[in-house]
């Protein structure tokens, strides 16, 4: 159902609307204006990140991005995951082969260990998506973002690789075909 194209300048547009609509608003703030978004990408690519668009059945839907690679330790930060298009994807399980699809490239492709990353204290929902799928609580980051003018702790959260083949990995297959099933 879904394929991850990398990012260019071509998507500033969208993905700007996307960062700034409501279903961003546990994102980092970042660009304003379709000129910073641009700007953004380049220094994102610069910095060896690697920003992907998410298709769905044809159309671009969202984002998700592998950063902070550390091939030394084998680690990797999985963010930006936003699904912009809501109203194409509907029930879609669009979420959930994408996590398995950026999980797979950063363990098979990129030799990766561990997956880590943040989730903003009050984004619940994705924070119980992660534990259900795996993830593990590393930590608080006490203050750790200025949201609105305001300090928000973030949870840190990670998964390993063999925990990701026997506990995510399994539960992200299974979502995916009972969508199927139920779609046919």
């Amino acid at each position: 159902m879904v394929t991850l194209s990398p990012l260019t300048l071509e998507d500033a547009e969208i993905t700007l609307r996307w960062r700034l609509s409501k279903r961003a608003r546990f994102l980092q703030r970042g660009s304003q204006t379709i000129e910073e978004q641009r700007d953004w990408i380049l220094s994102s690519e610069r910095a060896g990140d690697l920003n992907f668009i998410i298709e769905y059945k044809g159309d671009r839907v969202g984002m998700i991005a592998l950063l902070d690679i550390n091939r030394r330790h084998k680690t990797v930060v999985m963010g930006r995951l936003l699904i912009g298009e809501q109203e194409i994807v509907g029930n879609a399980p669009v979420f959930f082969e994408t996590d398995m699809l950026i999980s797979d490239y950063a363990f098979d492709h990129l030799g990766m260990h561990k997956i880590y990353g943040d989730v903003m204290e009050d984004n619940a929902g994705m924070l119980r998506t992660r534990f259900y799928l795996g993830y593990k609580q590393d930590g608080i980051l006490r203050d750790h973002y200025i949201y609105d003018g305001v300090h928000k702790n973030t949870v840190a959260i990670s998964i390993l690789e063999d925990e990701y083949r026997l506990i995510c990995r399994p539960k992200l297959v299974n979502m995916i075909e009972l969508y199927s099933r139920f779609a046919d």
